[in-house]
């Protein structure tokens, strides 16, 4: 009886350990990818990725935050289904590179952030607005990164 219980005890222990270190070591478990600068790409519940500036972190895993990409215009449709979604995300020290899909329209958006500004402390608003240029073109795209020096590839 108090072997089965101990066993059981230290089943539960491990378990929570675990829990405790993918939150430090492993966040892409959580399906948390850090992006730099406070800005996260992350596994969202209605089945897709979006692009976040993180609020909610414990150790390096960041479960929510303010929606960056796709914003929350861009995100739903008229019934609340998830629309716009985060294919893929690259990174470096200065910039962000994010494309995205639209399951209504099937169109496929481009979007570069600047993080050469001090965006940890800024408003997601201001980073929406100031930071964040949206494309639609992917010729556009690559010469706007081409023009920007952006090196980052998919």
């Amino acid at each position: 009886m108090y072997r089965t219980l101990g066993c059981m005890l230290t089943i539960v222990i491990c378990f929570f350990l675990f829990l405790f270190a993918t939150e430090l070591f492993w966040p892409e478990f959580n399906g948390s990818y850090s992006l730099g600068s406070n800005i996260y790409m992350l596994e969202w519940d209605g089945g897709g990725r979006v692009i976040v500036q993180g609020s909610n972190i414990r150790g390096n895993t960041c479960y929510g935050g303010s929606l960056l990409i796709p914003t929350y215009e861009n995100q739903y449709d008229s019934i609340g289904n998830l629309a716009e979604y985060v294919i893929d995300a690259e990174a470096d020290d200065y910039w962000i590179i994010a494309k995205t899909d639209n399951k209504l329209n099937h169109r496929r958006k481009y979007y570069i952030i600047n993080k050469q500004h001090d965006i940890e402390n800024l408003d997601s608003k201001v980073i929406i607005d100031r930071d964040i240029e949206s494309f639609i073109d992917s010729c556009e795209f690559a010469n706007k990164c081409q023009t920007n020096g952006i090196k980052i590839k998919w």
